[in-house]
């Protein structure tokens, strides 16, 4: 069972959001914790967007509603974690993360040629670094908007 999943057991949405916009939001907010426990690039890596369970603006969306309902500081604190997350993914990276992935590397290879290896897949992210930059900046901003 995810973290998320656990964090987030299905609950009864408050008056102040619709029960079906919340149930839906449920739905995403748990298919996104789940896929982060199997399925989250490595750090420093990036995936293509089209590899979340659900579209990203989608699940912005849903941490949205499900931050405003819960409102409780620790499930805020947890959401925002996975909203920042959301950078790891941009459109048009394509079917395979880029990104160094060390998990690849046998370090009992020739240091020369796994470094060599390290600055090769390190050169894949010149063009996304800026872009994964300027998302989690927004990514920020926006869930300071949501909390304030």
């Amino acid at each position: 069972m995810s973290i998320l999943r656990r964090l987030f057991p299905p609950v009864k949405a408050s008056n102040d959001a619709p029960l079906m916009a919340f149930e839906s939001a449920h739905r995403i907010v748990r298919d996104y914790g789940d896929f982060l426990q199997t399925s989250a690039p490595l750090p420093g890596c990036v995936a293509d967007e089209k590899q979340l369970p659900h579209a990203k603006i989608h699940i912005k969306d849903a941490i949205g509603v499900y931050v405003n309902t819960i409102g409780e500081r620790g499930v805020t604190e947890e959401l925002k974690h996975g909203y920042l997350m959301l950078s790891a993914w941009q459109d048009g990276v394509g079917d395979q993360p880029l990104g160094v992935n060390f998990s690849e590397f046998d370090l009992d290879e020739d240091p020369l040629l796994v470094a060599q290896k390290i600055q090769d897949q390190s050169a894949t992210m010149g063009k996304w670094k800026p872009i994964i930059e300027a998302d989690q900046a927004e990514l920020i901003s926006e869930f300071e908007l949501l909390t304030a």
